[in-house]
């Protein structure tokens, strides 16, 4: 009779104890009560120590094509030695000195953002893609990163169908070959 008597003791323990899983939460310490805990912890996403984005300043449209003034910035959170940024732009399009591929040597040695300004001639309507890239060096650990820019010039972009919720992405949507 003895062992059953201890059996229903050792399962109420941990209850009266509040040790369990169900009770409110630790004992306080002697002398001093429970700190508050936030009960939504704010989630920060680390930042790479280099980025790049673009922008479109302004277009300047013509009967066919146009000139797109496009801004790009370079971000940098740390020091990033020898920093080189490169733009590229797609088939018949062209910077403003004529070329396809530009590259520009930007200091970065302190922290903050650096902007360069720059024109693409585009001689006929239609979506291009502009990608622009950004090499350094941060903390003696070689960094790269890129992205790619949409150019709409006399064009717009068709808005997609929504069915059930979810957005449709046709495989093609033209049949004209890409450069």
């Amino acid at each position: 009779m003895f062992p059953i008597l201890i059996l229903p003791v050792a399962l109420a323990w941990p209850l009266l104890s509040g040790r369990a899983g169900g009770a409110p939460g630790p004992t306080p310490p002697p002398g001093g009560g429970l700190e508050s805990r936030p009960s939504a912890r704010a989630t920060v996403e680390p930042l790479p120590p280099l980025g790049v984005t673009v922008e479109l300043a302004s277009l300047q449209k013509n009967p066919r094509g146009g000139v797109a003034s496009l801004l790009l910035k370079v971000d940098a959170i740390g020091p990033v030695a020898s920093c080189v940024v490169t733009a590229r732009v797609p088939g018949n399009l062209v910077f403003a000195d004529g070329s396809q591929v530009r590259t520009w040597d930007v200091d970065l040695a302190t922290a903050g953002t650096r902007s360069i300004p720059v024109d693409v001639i585009v001689p006929k309507d239609g979506t291009y893609v502009i990608s622009v890239d950004v090499e350094g060096t941060a903390a003696e650990r070689p960094i790269r990163r890129g992205v790619a820019h949409k150019l709409l010039v006399g064009v717009r972009e068709t808005p997609r169908k929504a069915k059930d919720g979810a957005i449709e992405y046709p495989a093609v949507t033209t049949t004209e070959p890409q450069p």
